[in-house]
């Protein structure tokens, strides 16, 4: 049961895609949206190395970063209140200051799904960090999390990355019970490598989604996953790749896996990640 989504006001080129699909998804299931942003004071202060004679230039490149994060803030909050409004959908907007990993993940707690995109989080046209903080709170734990791409597409199909590790089947069951979008077209997919005999992985797979009544559609590829992953998606015609999203060493830290950090920084639709 979905009530709370959280959406995260970003800045980037996919912010407003993810108000859309925010918006789409609350609309369906009759719920709130928290729109989220962060005025990170150290990030945008951050000018790298300062050399001999140019203090005064470097304070005047932060001062000028962060009254551009501000102006975008707000044009964010308005995109955001205006697109809540214009659906009718109950909402809010957190304002939050400081560590954007850290603010990001203590607002996560108290919604069941977060919308960020695949490009980058509370950069606000300033920062050019390339997504490494979608990483970061992806790694950290924030699942689960719909990851969209720049350009807004409804999510009519999807596509399973099924390995029968534990991660895979988590990440599929969470796609079917949490109910977060109704049963669609579902391709599931085994690569080059999977624990265990491809043919039987895939029966029970697709057993497990037309159960909860997804349509399936099974296929094999013999090549491993992150070379392939993204390709098979687009062979597919699948709007949504739904996969697991981390791996544990064993000192006991997560880890994003090789597959999902692929998938994550070079894919054009959107991912469901779950753990």
């Amino acid at each position: 049961m979905i009530k709370r989504i959280l959406v995260a006001l970003s800045g980037t080129s996919c912010t407003q895609s993810a108000i859309k699909h925010a918006v789409e998804l609350a609309k369906e299931h009759h719920a709130e949206l928290s729109g989220v942003t962060v005025f990170d004071t150290d990030r945008l202060k951050d000018v790298g190395a300062i050399p001999m004679g140019g203090a005064s230039a470097a304070h005047e490149l932060a001062e000028h970063r962060m009254e551009l994060a501000s102006e975008n803030i707000e044009n964010s909050i308005s995109q955001f209140e205006q697109a809540c409004t214009n659906a009718g959908i109950t909402n809010r907007v957190l304002k939050e200051t400081g560590d954007s990993a850290a603010r990001l993940l203590s607002a996560w707690r108290y919604h069941d799904i977060t919308v960020i995109g695949l490009r980058g989080l509370f950069e606000y046209g300033v920062l050019h960090d390339h997504g490494h903080l979608v990483l970061d709170v992806i790694g950290a734990g924030l699942r689960p999390l719909l990851a969209v791409a720049d350009e807004y597409k409804p999510i009519q199909s999807a596509m399973v990355a099924y390995d029968g590790s534990p991660l895979a089947a988590r990440a599929m069951k969470a796609f079917c019970m949490v109910g977060i979008w109704k049963p669609m077209p579902t391709t599931v997919v085994c690569f080059e490598g999977q624990d265990g005999e491809a043919t039987e992985l895939l029966e029970d797979a697709a057993s497990y989604l037309e159960a909860h009544t997804f349509s399936t559609t099974k296929k094999r590829v013999e090549e491993k996953a992150p070379n392939a992953i993204l390709e098979t998606m687009e062979t597919c015609n699948a709007d949504l790749l739904v996969m697991g999203a981390a791996k544990r060493t064993r000192l006991g830290r997560k880890l994003l896996g090789d597959t999902a950090k692929f998938a994550l920084e070079n894919s054009t639709r959107p991912i469901f990640l779950h753990h």
